[in-house]
């Protein structure tokens, strides 16, 4: 009799053993589960305050399966949260639908589909829509803060896009130099800008950089944008392969809110960062270096200052100090000697931060 019940108190222990898995959760010994495959976790930006300012990052050129894009609206606000981003737009074509067979529905219905997806997130989603015309001659057009897609659907172009400013639209040239040899100004926008209907325009897009359209932006005063303008996913391993972080519009706002958004806007304060390159108004661009890298000294001796350079943001600087480049990564901080008769000031060129065509940031830096 013993015999058996020391044996039933075996097989009992034996099950425990096999149901019972780390700190003590229980398992089914004929199904195991795993992690989950899709990513579950936001990987936050960092970045100082700018001359009061909170840094916003967004994007605002993006598609879904509702134009030529090949994701839900829900996907596109999924993967825009655990990328770190504050605000998206969903710019649908209003001309291009190749897929309308099956998403036979109106102009707003990306935008009312994604909405509850990102107010539960605590993303701010901006109703936009893109004017798709002939690139060569007419070219493309983001409508941002929008009120209703529908009736930007016009044939005429310059009256889709007038229709759009009536709505308080903010109007972007969508890439300038895609699709063509260079980046020129025909005269279908020579007539806008003539008629202020351009706000804005993309000195970055996708994988393409247009460095003459930064001086435009600076000549004729316009909001300097950069925008993923993706249509598929973003590859977020290939982006960690190549060190890279999503293009997107850093936006200076007095609050982040669609309002604060819109405000900033409006008054280009916006920092575009592609590429580990960024592009912005001067004014705007050494405020941003000036709240982003902190300079201390540490040490001195007969010859030299040592001072440490800190980043407090995310982005990648590169420096040109007394001739010698160095790179001062995201949320790191460098050593760098100084001649002490240079005094307390470290001349500085940012050499990856654009402020005109082929022109980048000279902006010196103080030490005490």
């Amino acid at each position: 009799m013993k015999l058996k019940i020391l044996s039933l108190f075996a097989l009992t222990l034996s099950l425990s053993i096999c149901t019972v898995g780390v700190n003590g959760q229980n398992l089914n010994p004929n199904k195991v589960t795993y992690p989950e495959y899709s990513a579950v976790y936001r990987a936050n930006f960092t970045f100082p305050q700018v001359n009061g300012y909170k840094v916003v990052v967004c994007d605002f050129h993006t598609h879904t399966m509702f134009s030529d894009g090949l994701v839900w609206p829900t996907l596109r606000v999924a993967e825009a949260w655990t990328g770190g981003l504050d605000a998206l737009s969903i710019t649908d074509h209003i001309e291009y639908r190749p897929y309308r067979k099956y998403t036979n529905n109106d102009h707003n219905t990306s935008y009312e589909i994604a909405l509850s997806a990102a107010r539960n997130s605590g993303l701010i989603l901006i109703r936009g829509t893109e004017i798709t015309r002939t690139q060569k001659t007419l070219g493309h057009y983001n409508a941002l803060f929008i009120k209703d897609a529908n009736p930007i659907a016009v044939e005429d172009p310059k009256a889709s896009i007038v229709a759009a400013k009536n709505q308080g639209g903010f109007i972007i040239w969508n890439h300038p130099g895609w699709a063509v040899d260079t980046t020129y100004i025909k005269e279908f926008q020579a007539d806008l800008f003539k008629d202020k209907l351009i706000d804005g325009i993309e000195v970055f897009n996708n994988s393409e950089f247009y460095p003459r359209v930064v001086s435009w932006a600076v000549d004729m005063g316009l909001t300097m944008i950069a925008t993923s303008d993706v249509h598929g996913n973003v590859e977020s391993g290939t982006l960690l392969e190549k060190g890279f972080k999503r293009p997107v519009t850093l936006v200076l706002a007095k609050e982040k809110s669609a309002e604060g958004i819109r405000e900033a806007l409006d008054n280009r304060r916006t920092v575009a960062w592609f590429q580990n390159m960024l592009a912005a108004h001067e004014d705007v661009a050494k405020q941003f270096v000036t709240a982003n890298i902190s300079v201390t000294k540490v040490d001195s001796d007969t010859k030299n200052n040592w001072i440490n350079l800190t980043n407090n943001g995310s982005v990648v600087f590169k420096i040109r100090i007394n001739k010698q480049l160095y790179t001062l990564p995201a949320l790191s901080s460098i050593i760098v000697a100084q001649p002490l008769a240079n005094g307390n000031v470290l001349k500085s060129n940012f050499e990856n931060f654009f402020i005109y065509e082929n022109k980048t940031l000279a902006h010196d830096l103080y030490f005490n």
